[in-house]
């Protein structure tokens, strides 16, 4: 009896541990990605009302409990990114009992939202550093953005076999994505280092944006007319993460090289200062980026109403994570165009485009999970009452 009672419950361990592995998926990375860049966004945009007038820059809300909701938003990004690699490998070690193409390539594509989500989190940190820690934090965060900008570019480089070979459709713009972030997390890194390192790292920023700049756009246009079918919301604004990520890193660049390169000279074909000139170009290459991510995030927001009001198709369901990133890319990119070109009107979008996030972050999964939670209590009641019904009363019971 003892020895039955051991068997059972270590198979309910396995069992259980299983169960386990199964629930790890790429949607902890997804979470990690959307946490750290909603945090990631407050703090640009609370850094970027600095450009403006004592006036706007009154907007700024200090209230304690926004504070403390963005560092723990980070934190909890960051713990679900620190326990994802183990188990994730453990889970394929485990639950991987054959090869096959497929699998790789679901491989392929976790790796890549892996690099996403540590390259977010290297910027959502990397600005709130101390001065007295940057010295041992800086060499960390060089190290851990070269080996993720050597993955990225191990991504980009199998993205093209990959596609041609593939047997179902993708989101394949997706496996750029890392490089174009890997681009933007070099601006933000450059805070930290010192100014030759800086100046290294600034440069191998241009060299990953120009690397993703052809085959990232030429993939999100080819998943717009894929996506043309489905007139679901996640799906068409799919391809803002990699446009609005091309925008937002060509502006952050050409920031951080007019603070670097503040003083270099060009070359003899353009006897200009180097960091004016990185500056002027990526204010104006960001600008036409911002504007073809604007464009395209009007219009898709305006092809789902128009397909709901016409046809009653349901594209409004909204699946978080996956309409969080490409949002929160957006509204990045946005706040950056109103601190390079100290304009109000992309200000107030960025307002706006925040409160849509806040949205998505916070009120939807809080709806769903209190219909989900009344929907479970009314069906309780009913199987209840139910139950009430078929029981035996006294009197049938005296009849019997």
């Amino acid at each position: 009896m003892a020895d039955g009672w051991a068997t059972k419950r270590a198979r309910a361990c396995v069992s259980c541990a299983l169960r386990l592995l199964c629930a790890v998926d790429s949607r902890w990375l997804d979470v990690s990605i959307s946490l750290s860049m909603y945090s990631l966004v407050w703090r640009t945009f609370s850094w970027s009302l600095d450009a403006f007038d004592t006036d706007v820059s009154t907007l700024r809300d200090t209230s304690t409990w926004v504070i403390h909701g963005t560092n723990i938003m980070s934190y909890l990004g960051l713990l679900l990114l620190v326990f994802f690699p183990p188990v994730y490998i453990v889970q394929t070690i485990v639950l991987t009992l054959r090869a096959h193409p497929e699998h790789f390539v679901d491989h392929i594509f976790v790796c890549a939202q892996f690099v996403v989500a540590v390259l977010t989190t290297i910027s959502n940190f990397s600005g709130t550093v101390d001065l007295v820690l940057v010295p041992l934090v800086s060499d960390l965060l060089l190290h851990v953005w070269q080996w993720c900008a050597v993955l990225s570019a191990c991504v980009a480089v199998l993205a093209l076999p990959l596609y041609i070979t593939a047997s179902r459709p993708r989101v394949w713009h997706m496996l750029w994505l890392p490089c174009v972030v890997c681009s933007a997390s070099a601006s933000d890194l450059s805070l930290v280092l010192q100014a030759q390192d800086a100046s290294s790292l600034l440069s191998l920023g241009f060299v990953m944006w120009g690397a993703s700049i052809i085959p990232g756009v030429c993939f999100a246009v080819g998943h717009i007319r894929r996506s043309l079918r489905s007139f679901e919301l996640p799906t068409l604004i799919s391809p803002l993460s990699v446009v609005s990520q091309l925008a937002l890193g060509i502006m952050a660049l050409g920031v951080q090289s007019k603070r670097v390169w503040g003083g270099t000279v060009g070359p003899a074909t353009a006897p200009l200062l180097l960091g004016e000139l990185a500056m002027a170009a990526g204010a104006v290459l960001g600008l036409v980026l911002w504007a073809a991510s604007a464009a395209w995030f009007v219009n898709a927001h305006v092809l789902v109403a128009w397909m709901q009001w016409s046809h009653g198709s349901s594209g409004w369901s909204i699946s978080v994570c996956k309409v969080a990133y490409p949002v929160a890319s957006f509204t990045m990119a946005t706040i950056y165009v109103a601190r390079v070109w100290s304009a109000r009107s992309a200000l107030v979008c960025s307002q706006f485009l925040i409160a849509y996030l806040s949205f998505v972050l916070l009120i939807v999964p809080v709806a769903r999970a209190a219909v989900s939670t009344a929907r479970l209590i009314r069906r309780m009641c009913k199987k209840r009452v139910t139950s009430d019904r078929r029981l035996p009363t006294y009197g049938t019971i005296q009849s019997m």
